[in-house]
């Protein structure tokens, strides 16, 4: 194959991927996670059994695997901070403007009971990318990680009357 043709076979596969993901967060607004089924999921990501076996065994995989690319795209993005400081008031910017296009995401994982998805995904990338960069500590990373997960799902779950410039600010 050339290279064009693995480009592209990379984006098929995301995007597939991205549609199971996405149709798992619809179908946990419709019903508890427990009652959706695997060809639930199928048919309402317009795909077959066999290709959702072709990229997953379970439901978590799926979540896990969506939640992974939402921090992705975020890394892609906002990696670039040249402050020296973390955190700092761009970092929990970003963070809150970034993360609140997948709020129904978010606020659906916690009502299933699936928080615990959500930390060790924060956990994760305090871990391997925030720990290196800025040099802090395993645990001042881990303690930013729930400070700033529990703090954006409590302002998705208060209805976002606050700016996400006010809740920088207050953060920092």
């Amino acid at each position: 194959m050339n290279k064009l043709s693995i480009s592209n076979y990379t984006k098929r596969n995301k995007f597939t991927r991205m549609c199971i993901g996405e149709a798992m967060v619809a179908l946990m607004k419709e019903k508890s996670y427990s009652k959706i089924k695997i060809l639930d999921l199928a048919v309402k990501a317009g795909v077959s059994r066999m290709t959702f076996y072709k990229y997953y065994h379970t439901k978590d995989e799926v979540l896990n695997d969506y939640l992974n690319e939402i921090i992705s795209g975020y890394i892609d993005i906002y990696d670039t901070s040249t402050s020296s400081t973390f955190p700092n008031y761009e970092n929990i910017l970003n963070a809150l403007i970034y993360f609140d296009k997948y709020s129904n995401f978010f606020v659906a994982l916690c009502n299933a009971g699936l928080y615990s998805l959500l930390i060790n995904a924060t956990n994760e990338y305090m871990e391997n990318i925030v720990v290196p960069k800025y040099g802090i500590s395993l645990y001042k990373a881990y303690y930013f990680a729930g400070a700033i997960l529990n703090t954006f799902i409590k302002w998705e779950e208060n209805g976002k009357i606050e700016s996400p410039e006010k809740i920088a600010h207050q953060l920092c």
